[in-house]
């Protein structure tokens, strides 16, 4: 079917799960063949079954449930790769996940009026990241073809009288005004989605967070430079030679006069809107939790797998993606994290600095495809034109941030300043007096 062949859920390689452990792995329940059966989701399969006889109920007695399983299937196991049981997890079991999703959905939409238990109420934080796994998921036109069936004989119901969409739905849970999601404020889920096809729940969120952002690019549209603390530089003189790929971390870039600001939040923010002049870099706040590093880790994932499906001009480096190699280079020690923090760029909710700047290193050497050319890539260039060659006062610039970063530095250099000055008038005076007397 063009539907399933175009809804590819791609395993990570096992090298990427491991060098980010507990960012790719479901902790309560699992999705689809890949995680199923792990020892911390079995627990949730009871549940699983309880969700899935409360949605059939939903459809009534004149449903056949065998039917219904294998019209609303058809084609959703081509849409996994690599070695999967199909003998294990069968199109039951893939039924039954898709049923738990939309149960979930719409017992989320009726708010009060559900009926949570208690273990639910507690797991839905962790129910809420594991649903945006990259390969914790099931095809999306599996739950598309169970909510037509849902609409078709629930019309009394107020999701179908108010005919919502099923992306709504899913925008509305994943994107609520809570701690769990940080793409809220800048993509306010009350915006209708395109209706286009899409190939699970991830890539909705995906769409969400890139929403308006599309067809931007960095280096193409912003016009980026610097400029040279003495005035002396041009940008023709100083590009004589192929700039380095990477830049240098916050740290070293502040010592050389480089500052950062943080962008102010507006209605709708570009959280990718990072842009470098005039020896400033401005970019938006990220608030980094063990929800957000979940949710970026596998966008991050999903950004390079999309960049390398359908693409007829080679690989695309994406805006995640891009982001990730931002903040990579820009992050190399805690030092670096504390640069960002005190200027309100990083929002740091972990445990301390160290584990910001694991958590970016290890992301960052796991890219999928070659990031030697991506959204930055001009920044970049700038900010290395300007710390190669516009910083014709880089020791002046290193002088005054390390002595007179306070009023006491300040004041201890003024007082050694005068003192030389004094001694150095003492001894003009002594010579002076010296060849007085010879004569």
């Amino acid at each position: 079917m063009p539907e399933a062949i175009n809804t590819t859920i791609v395993r990570l390689p096992m090298y990427m799960q491991e060098a980010n452990k507990g960012l790719f792995e479901p902790r309560v329940v699992s999705i689809g063949p890949y995680h199923y059966g792990q020892g911390s989701t079995l627990d949730m399969e009871t549940h699983k079954d309880r969700f899935h006889h409360a949605f059939f109920q939903r459809l009534g007695n004149h449903v056949n449930h065998q039917d219904l399983i294998a019209q609303c299937t058809e084609g959703a196991m081509q849409c996994y790769n690599g070695n999967v049981d199909f003998r294990l997890y069968t199109l039951e079991r893939l039924t039954r996940d898709g049923c738990f999703i939309l149960e979930l959905l719409i017992q989320w939409e009726e708010g009060e009026h559900a009926h949570v238990d208690d273990h639910m109420r507690l797991m839905s934080n962790s129910i809420y990241y594991d649903l945006l796994i990259v390969d914790n998921q099931v095809p999306f036109f599996v739950l598309a073809r169970l909510f037509e069936e849902f609409r078709r004989y629930n019309g009394e119901h107020p999701i179908v009288l108010v005919n919502t969409p099923l992306v709504n739905l899913i925008s509305n849970f994943f994107n609520y005004d809570s701690q769990f999601s940080w793409v809220y404020n800048s993509n306010p889920p009350n915006e209708d989605l395109p209706n286009s096809n899409h190939r699970h729940l991830l890539e909705i969120q995906y769409n969400l967070v890139i929403r308006g952002n599309n067809n931007r690019n960095n280096n193409d549209e912003q016009m980026h430079y610097y400029s040279c603390l003495c005035g002396l530089c041009s940008r023709n003189i100083c590009h004589k030679s192929p700039m380095p790929l990477g830049i240098p971390g916050a740290n070293e870039l502040q010592d050389y006069g480089v500052k950062f600001h943080q962008k102010e939040n507006q209605l709708i923010t570009d959280i990718f809107d990072v842009t470098f002049s005039h020896k400033t870099m401005s970019i938006p706040q990220f608030k980094i939790n063990f929800g957000s590093k979940i949710l970026l880790a596998n966008l991050f994932a999903y950004d390079q797998i999309a960049g390398q499906q359908g693409r007829n001009n080679g690989v695309i480096v994406g805006p995640v993606t891009s982001y990730v190699v931002l903040m990579n280079a820009l992050i190399n020690t805690k030092k670096d994290v504390m640069v960002l923090q005190r200027e309100g760029i990083l929002d740091n909710l972990l445990s301390n600095e160290e584990e910001v700047a694991s958590f970016f290193n290890r992301l960052g050497r796991c890219a999928l495809v070659d990031v030697s050319n991506h959204r930055y890539t001009g920044m970049f260039e700038d900010v290395n034109r300007y710390w190669r060659y516009g910083c014709c006062c880089k020791h002046f610039v290193t002088f005054r941030m390390k002595h007179c970063r306070n009023p006491w530095t300040c004041l201890s250099l003024m007082g050694a300043i005068l003192l030389l000055f004094i001694s150095l008038i003492s001894m003009i005076y002594t010579i002076l007096q010296y060849y007085n007397r010879r004569q």
